[in-house]
């Protein structure tokens, strides 16, 4: 029922966004009124053929049969096409996504191999492919955590200390405790990080370990 409903409101948008369109070009003398009215019919004919699709088997268009069946078929063929090239694309930009980039790279404590992961993965989440794309997003995110994990350390002898261990993601929780320590953060002071000034090295800090926060969240959940 759902389905007989959306068809039929989108074969009346369909037909009236051709109405106006062919009122348009009728307007602008671009086409006849007979031309106009071969339009409006012709538009009406699909609209209900679309409408009750889930019925018609078959209808002609210029003395041509078209069978609906063969070309639903034709359709979900392609989609299913459509599905797997995105997959093994998304797949193939996953693993771009996890090589650390060439040359020198900069002293953000946010790992610049984040902003692309987290564009493919709004597009995987929109696109519904995160199920099958799951084992490429978990290896993914294992290894960005572990990278942003390494940047945040060093920032913080601490959190280099108690927390980066290989095989091992702390909670976001533990490295606040730790890396916003008055003794952790007088002892970075002391190195000049963050050209010696506290607060800025504050929000260093808080700014890298929100981002590995949203790390460790779709860690949990794609480690399952």
């Amino acid at each position: 029922m759902f389905i007989r409903i959306s068809l039929l409101f989108f074969a009346i948008i369909l037909f009236l966004s051709c109405a106006y369109f062919g009122y348009e070009l009728l307007n602008s003398n671009k086409i006849s009124g007979a031309s106009f009215v071969t339009l409006i019919i012709a538009f009406a004919v699909i609209g209900l053929v679309i409408s009750f699709s889930s019925e018609v088997q078959e209808f002609s268009v210029a003395g041509n049969i078209v069978k609906l069946k063969e070309v639903k078929e034709d359709v979900i063929k392609s989609i299913n096409e459509l599905k797997l090239t995105r997959i093994a694309t998304f797949s193939f930009l996953l693993s771009l996504a996890r090589r650390l980039p060439g040359g020198w790279g900069d002293s953000s404590i946010i790992d610049s191999r984040l902003s692309d992961f987290w564009f493919l993965f709004k597009n995987i989440k929109e696109y519904n492919l995160d199920k099958e794309l799951k084992y490429d997003i978990k290896k993914t995110v294992d290894i960005l955590t572990k990278g942003q994990l390494n940047l945040i350390s060093s920032y913080s002898t601490k959190i280099q200390e108690n927390h980066n261990v290989k095989n091992i993601v702390p909670n976001p929780k533990d490295l606040y405790i730790d890396g916003l320590d008055n003794d952790s953060l007088n002892e970075a002071i002391k190195r000049n990080v963050c050209d010696g000034s506290l607060d800025k090295l504050k929000r260093t800090l808080i700014n890298g370990i929100e981002e590995y926060k949203k790390l460790f969240t779709l860690y949990e959940e794609y480690k399952k």
